[in-house]
């Protein structure tokens, strides 16, 4: 008896806490941007978004999208300051993430369903024929929107990205969010001191083998991850990515828009030959970009690189065919694809 009123009182605790953690989070790191409502398909959906910099003749807009894990501010603080020098450039949190609603759509966690909710954010903000950046699992988005609208479209970034299905499966704290009883008290009392552990070295690790930015946590908000809601939303995403993958990635080879493809080749977070450089392979007339000695975060590690591939592409400037590998100490070298 005196366990189970130990261990009661330990969830209680852990409940205040985390419930308190939360509600200072929201404080600490409110919205920085503006939202925008949605309709149709997507009705009640509401979107977070920052849009910086304006429209310009010659030059396509830009839109962000950000990985797993994460939000918008990480694009606030790598590439929405530059590139907002030379065009219109929109960040949105995806659906569940950050500041955006998750809403009622019953797949929202498919890639597809959240390009179309993005593009429908996007047309009513104006945004015509953007260049779309997507960063690791924001790269499965980016790649179903080439797909399904290409003619919306002026180009194409993956960036570390997700994009096929890999070998083994998940975490296994995402099944626990799943289980129904286990999952909402997991949520609401582990997240949060979990999160607060193991951030740091989850950090240093996404970024491996380059140093993170300083205090790189906290200026993007972290912590916002570990709300239960967002948290919840991370899973299902994270969890039921390979399916949907399995089934994106055949159709690949019909990407018709001009496509850079970035990486690292030391990203040991998303395999580089497993998903950029197969999705290279793939993509008729597509430039692969290979940073050596880079890994999963090149916005930031080598941010002046994925700049110019975006602002290349909303020039109008044609892909270079083939794979340019970019040496640490700023050797270029370029392989023509074959048959050129």
């Amino acid at each position: 008896m005196a366990l189970l009123f130990f261990i009661a009182l330990l969830l209680a605790g852990l409940f205040l806490y985390s419930a308190w953690t939360a509600w200072r989070t929201a404080a600490l790191f409110p919205p920085s941007g503006e939202f925008v409502d949605l309709d149709g398909e997507f009705e009640g959906m509401r979107l977070h978004y920052v849009s910086r910099g304006e429209a310009r003749e010659g030059i396509a807009p830009v839109v962000l999208i950000h990985g797993a894990s994460g939000n918008l501010r990480d694009m606030e603080e790598s590439l929405v300051p530059e590139l907002a020098k030379h065009t219109r450039v929109v960040a949105f949190d995806r659906p569940g993430h950050g500041w955006s609603g998750r809403g009622r759509h019953p797949d929202i966690s498919n890639p597809a369903v959240q390009a179309r909710a993005i593009r429908a954010a996007a047309a009513k903000l104006g945004v015509e024929k953007p260049v779309v950046l997507g960063h690791s699992w924001g790269a499965s988005v980016a790649a179903a929107w080439a797909l399904d609208a290409p003619e919306t479209l002026s180009g194409l970034l993956p960036l570390a990205g997700a994009l096929y299905p890999w070998p083994g499966g998940v975490a296994w704290y995402h099944s626990v969010v799943r289980t129904p009883l286990a999952g909402a008290i997991f949520l609401r009392t582990l997240t949060v001191p979990g999160g607060k552990l193991l951030a740091e070295k989850g950090v240093a690790g996404n970024f491996h083998p380059n140093p993170a930015p300083d205090a790189y946590a906290e200026r993007i908000g972290l912590s916002l991850l570990f709300r239960p809601s967002h948290f919840r939303a991370n899973s299902e995403d994270t969890s039921n990515l390979k399916p949907y993958l399995a089934r994106q990635s055949a159709g690949y080879e019909r990407i018709s828009v001009p496509v850079i493809v970035v990486t690292g080749n030391a990203d040991y977070t998303v395999s580089p030959k497993l998903h950029s450089y197969a999705f290279h392979n793939a993509v008729h007339g597509s430039e692969l970009v290979k940073l050596k000695g880079t890994g999963h975060m090149p916005h930031h590690a080598r941010r002046d690189i994925v700049v110019d591939a975006v602002l290349r592409l909303a020039r109008g400037e044609r892909p270079r065919a083939g794979q340019v590998t970019i040496h640490e100490d700023g050797r270029v070298e370029f392989a023509p694809a074959a048959g050129r």
